[in-house]
């Protein structure tokens, strides 16, 4: 027996958007901002192939440590650093698309208006001026394991130890740039400078 048609249409993947999504605010978007998303959006469609070579390089390490009883240092280290590189550059991607952790308890009670002060507070007096700092600090970090040839303390650990270091500088680069072209899009909504992209 069918059942009597509702006289509600409920789109689900809505519904699940809106609630997975309450606390974002879409900023209108600037030529600029959308440049620099996307050309970060690019590098971590790039960025984001690492995680099939991860879980490849898992499935065969885990096969030869338990088959055939061998396990190389080297392909253990790959795997922490592939990790690295990951979770460095998903936080410039969360940061890109909004999708960062906030206290959605607070936020959905404040105003439009209220929510992007914060925000273009929190992007110009702690996110840019970290970035800053630990790229500043990071250059000099790199170089000099660049110039002892620092390898892994591990025996048969990996070599080059500067690669994986710089990781650090060119993913808090990716969160700067991130957080700038969001920064873009708040001065946008606040004070209508740059100008709104109009799209058709």
């Amino acid at each position: 027996m069918s059942q009597p048609k509702s006289p509600f249409e409920i789109d689900l993947e809505k519904v699940e958007d809106a609630g997975a999504r309450s606390h974002g605010l879409n900023f209108p978007r600037t030529w600029l901002s959308d440049m620099i998303e996307a050309a970060l959006g690019s590098l971590s469609f790039v960025l984001n192939t690492i995680w099939f070579a991860l879980v490849l390089i898992i499935v065969v390490n885990v096969t030869m440590r338990y088959a055939i009883g061998v396990n190389y240092v080297w392909v253990e280290e790959v795997q922490w650093h592939i990790y690295a590189v990951g979770f460095m550059f998903g936080i410039g991607y969360a940061l890109m698309h909004d999708a960062h952790v906030r206290v959605d308890v607070l936020a959905a009670n404040f105003r439009p208006t209220t929510r992007a002060w914060i925000e273009a507070f929190s992007i110009v007096a702690i996110i840019l001026p970290m970035c800053w700092l630990i790229i500043s600090y990071g250059i000099p970090f790199v170089e000099a394991s660049y110039n002892r040839g620092e390898r892994s303390s591990a025996p048969g650990g990996l070599g080059n130890r500067w690669m994986i270091k710089s990781v650090i500088v060119l993913a808090f680069a990716y969160i700067g740039l991130a957080a700038f072209a969001r920064l873009l899009r708040v001065t946008c909504f606040l004070f209508n400078f740059p100008r709104a992209r109009v799209t058709k």
